[in-house]
C-alpha cells in the first residue's frame, strides 16, 4: 500500500500531455492553450474616439464652432484635426488623426441659431482619445501557453484574428459501472437493490473537469461480463478506463486481474486513504485505467485526488494543488491510522481568512455530504490538533 503523495508521483510519470488541435473559437471555451498569443498589432491599432462628440482643434476654445462635415465608425481617420474654429461630427469608435486632435462630448455642446454651427460649452480635451498601443503593442504576450481559455479570452482571440486557436486535444474518458444491485435512476428498487449515482457523479465531475465522456456502460458483477464490456471500451478512443466497483479483494471484484489479463501494468492497488483504500492505477501503451471503489463518497475522493489530477495533465495543465486553511472547529475530525480526506466547504471570514468547515459522513456510501463539498481537508495519521491543514479545493 502506497501513500497519496507517492501515488501522485507515479501518476504524474505517466501523465504526458495529449497531441494539440486547431478548433473553431465556438467550441474552445474552457480548452488549453497550447500556444503564446502575441499581439500582431497595436491595440487599440488607431487612435480612436471613445465617446459621441465632436473633433476639433487641440487648441479649441468653448465658442460657436463650424461644422464641415461627420467621421464614422469604420471610415477613414480626417488626414489631420479640423483647423480653429470649425469642428467634425464623430461617433464612438471613429478613428482619430495622429496629431493635434481634441474631442468635446455631445453633452457638453448645443446646437446653435444657425443650423451648420454647434457651440460648445467645455474646453477641447484629449481625455477621451483611446490612444494607439495603450492596450498593447505589436508583439506583447497577451495570452500564455497552458492557460485556460474563457469567454474573455474567447472575446480576445476574435479581436485579434485568431479564429482556429492551438489548443490541447480534450481527454476522452471509458466508464464502466460494475454492480448487480444498481438500477437505473428513473427505476424503482426491488429489495436488495439500489439506485446508480455514480454514472451521474462521474459524468458530472468529467464536465467539471473539461474532459469528454465518450463510453459508457453498466453491468452485473459476473467477470464475463465484466471482461465483455472492458474489452468494449478498450475498443473506444478512450485516454482512460474508468471502472466503478469491483476495486477490493471480494468474490465479485474483478477490476484488477482483468486489467492486468488485457496487458495492463498495474501501478498501485492500495492506497493509504481514507475513504479510498481499494483503489486501482494501471498503464498500457499509454492509456491509463483507474478502478474506483464502488462508494460514492470513496468515488469523490479518489477522483479528485488522482483521475482530475490526471486529466488535467493531459489536458496540458497544471493539477489543482493543495492550499492551506483554518479549521473553523475541529470537533469532527478523527484519529484514524490512515491519512483521512475529510469533505469540507472552503469560506472565507471577513473576506481575508481561508477557512475550511469539515461536514459530516457516516461512511464512504454517504452520499449526503457530496451536495454540500466543495473541499477535501488532509488529516494526518493518526489525527491532529493543528488548526492550519492542507485543503485539496474540488471547485
Amino acid at each position: 500500500m502506497i501513500t497519496v503523495a507517492e501515488l501522485w508521483t507515479r501518476l504524474d510519470a505517466l501523465a504526458a500531455p495529449l497531441p494539440s488541435e486547431r478548433i473553431a473559437l465556438a467550441t474552445a471555451l474552457g480548452r488549453i492553450l497550447d500556444e503564446a498569443i502575441l499581439a500582431p498589432e497595436d491595440q487599440p491599432p488607431f487612435d480612436r474616439s471613445a465617446i459621441d462628440g465632436y473633433l476639433v482643434h487641440a487648441d479649441q476654445a468653448p465658442g460657436l464652432v463650424t461644422l464641415v462635415g461627420t467621421v464614422t465608425p469604420g471610415s477613414p481617420p480626417p488626414d489631420a484635426a479640423p483647423a480653429l474654429g470649425t469642428a467634425l461630427r464623430i461617433l464612438t469608435g471613429s478613428a482619430l488623426p495622429p496629431d493635434s486632435a481634441a474631442l468635446v462630448m455631445q453633452e457638453d455642446t448645443r446646437p446653435a441659431v444657425h443650423s451648420g454651427q454647434r457651440e460648445l460649452l467645455q474646453p477641447a480635451s484629449a481625455r477621451h482619445i483611446r490612444r494607439r498601443a495603450s492596450q498593447a503593442r505589436t508583439g506583447d504576450r497577451l495570452l500564455s501557453s497552458g492557460q485556460r481559455l474563457t469567454s474573455g479570452g474567447l472575446a480576445l482571440l476574435a479581436s485579434l484574428g485568431v479564429p482556429q486557436p492551438l489548443v490541447h486535444r480534450r481527454v476522452r474518458v471509458a466508464h464502466l459501472v460494475t454492480g448487480g444491485e444498481l438500477v437505473a435512476p428513473d427505476a424503482i428498487p426491488l429489495p436488495g437493490q439500489i439506485r446508480d449515482s455514480n454514472s451521474t457523479l462521474i459524468a458530472a465531475l468529467l464536465v467539471e473537469a473539461g474532459a469528454e465522456l465518450c463510453w459508457h456502460r453498466r453491468v452485473a458483477d459476473a467477470r464475463s461480463s465484466t471482461a465483455e464490456a472492458l474489452a468494449e471500451a478498450l475498443a473506444s478512443t478512450a485516454d482512460i478506463i474508468l471502472i466503478s466497483g469491483g476495486a477490493s479483494v471480494g468474490d465479485h471484484d474483478h477490476t484488477g486481474a482483468l486489467l492486468a489479463e488485457f496487458g495492463f501494468k498495474i501501478h498501485c492497488d492500495k492506497v493509504a486513504s481514507r475513504p479510498g483504500k481499494p483503489f486501482i492505477a494501471a498503464s498500457l501503451e499509454g492509456r491509463l485505467a483507474f478502478g474506483l471503489p464502488g462508494n460514492p463518497l470513496a468515488h469523490f475522493v479518489c477522483f479528485h485526488l488522482f483521475v482530475k489530477r490526471v486529466l488535467a495533465l493531459l489536458a496540458g495543465t497544471a493539477p489543482t494543488y493543495l492550499i492551506r486553511a483554518t479549521l473553523d472547529e475541529d470537533s469532527l475530525l478523527e484519529d484514524n491510522p490512515r491519512e483521512t480526506w475529510w469533505p469540507a466547504c472552503l469560506s472565507h471570514a471577513n473576506n481575508t481568512k481561508l477557512v475550511i468547515t469539515p461536514l459530516p459522513w457516516r461512511d464512504s456510501s454517504d452520499l449526503t455530504v457530496l451536495a454540500l463539498a466543495d473541499a477535501l481537508v488532509r488529516i494526518p495519521p493518526g489525527g491532529t490538533t493543528q488548526l492550519q491543514l492542507d485543503v485539496l479545493p474540488c471547485r
